[in-house]
């Protein structure tokens, strides 16, 4: 097994780290805000949250395991952000419907709404990440030199 210089990076090992970071982020924000909000309808589901730092772990042991694996790393991180965040909007769709038609106000909207940027936010970057280079080529090098 090779060990990974950081010279031979290029962005997109660096933006699936920060995805990676991201998804953590999300899992611990929409645990700790949503974990004791009580409403008709249940707004929590811990799935999401071992969801997102499951695939945050094994995005970074992709990355970290070299350049044949390396690809499935952001793809990992673009599944796990995508369901999670379908999750979400599963969970919440009853509790925002109530609130726009005025039933019953849910009072933790702003809560709501952070974590529901942040979950899109991290479904935009893995996908971002999917589509960039994970290593510098031997011509990049060339030009750097």
């Amino acid at each position: 097994m090779k060990i990974i210089k950081p010279t031979n990076m290029a962005a997109g090992f660096y933006v699936t780290a920060a995805s990676a970071l991201l998804s953590v982020i999300s899992a611990v924000c929409y645990g700790v805000l949503f974990s004791g909000i009580q409403y008709k309808e249940p707004v929590f589901d811990v799935t999401i949250c071992i969801l997102l730092a499951v695939a945050a772990v094994i995005a970074v042991v992709l990355l970290l395991l070299g350049k044949r694996v390396i690809g499935f790393a952001p793809a990992v991180l673009c599944l796990s952000s995508g369901v999670s965040f379908m999750m979400f909007v599963k969970m919440v769709i009853w509790p925002i419907s109530d609130t726009i038609y005025g039933i019953e106000p849910f009072p933790q909207f702003t809560q709501l709404i952070i974590c529901a940027v942040l979950l899109l936010m991290n479904f935009v970057v893995a996908e971002v990440a999917l589509y960039m280079k994970k290593y510098k080529s031997v011509a990049d090098k060339k030009e750097n030199a």
